[in-house]
């Protein structure tokens, strides 16, 4: 599942930022495929805890293969200028902005694989039993287990000494002294 969501999520911020920096968009069909590669990668590297010398690599290897394939399937799209809209700096998919990019994207996904979307997970799965808990509750009767009645409580005596006796914590009063 972990896998899945890291992959989903990170071709869905890559195909954005492909249409963003002046590609076309890409269709459900390459969404769906650059989707399952990334999920298959990361399920691959999944099992055990990788560190950021591992986590890295694999994340940025993912982000050029990401923008090779979605240059390949969805190729730069023609610049249309809208006078009201804020432009763009077009910088093509190559140089030096373009490689920036992806290492900050490879950043932000291999410090997102390294801890959050492990505690992005915990609390799937956390609201996951909740949301069972409650439909189990709502679904299956309940069955009532009738026990002894309620009864008036008794008095209990308690001893003098209990009752008359004062604890203190710290230094004594001054008036004591």
């Amino acid at each position: 599942m972990r896998a899945v969501g890291f992959g989903v999520v990170c071709t869905l911020v890559t195909a954005a930022a492909h249409w963003f920096g002046g590609g076309a968009p890409v269709g459900p069909g390459g969404l769906a495929s650059a989707a399952m590669l990334t999920s298959a990668a990361a399920f691959l590297l999944g099992g055990r805890e990788r560190s950021m010398r591992v986590i890295f690599p694999a994340a940025f290897s993912a982000q050029y293969g990401l923008h090779d394939f979605f240059g390949r399937i969805a190729p730069e799209a023609p610049a249309v200028v809208d006078p009201d809209m804020p432009t763009m700096v077009a910088t093509g998919h190559s140089g030096v902005t373009m490689l920036l990019g992806h290492v900050i994207v490879a950043l932000l996904s291999a410090a997102w694989l390294r801890s959050g979307e492990e505690l992005f997970c915990s609390v799937v799965r956390r609201l996951a039993a909740r949301i069972l808990r409650l439909l189990r509750c709502l679904l299956v009767p309940s069955r009532e287990v009738p026990g002894p009645a309620v009864t008036v409580a008794e008095r209990v005596l308690v001893p003098v000494a209990v009752v008359t006796t004062v604890g203190r914590r710290g230094p004594p009063a001054a008036d004591s002294l």
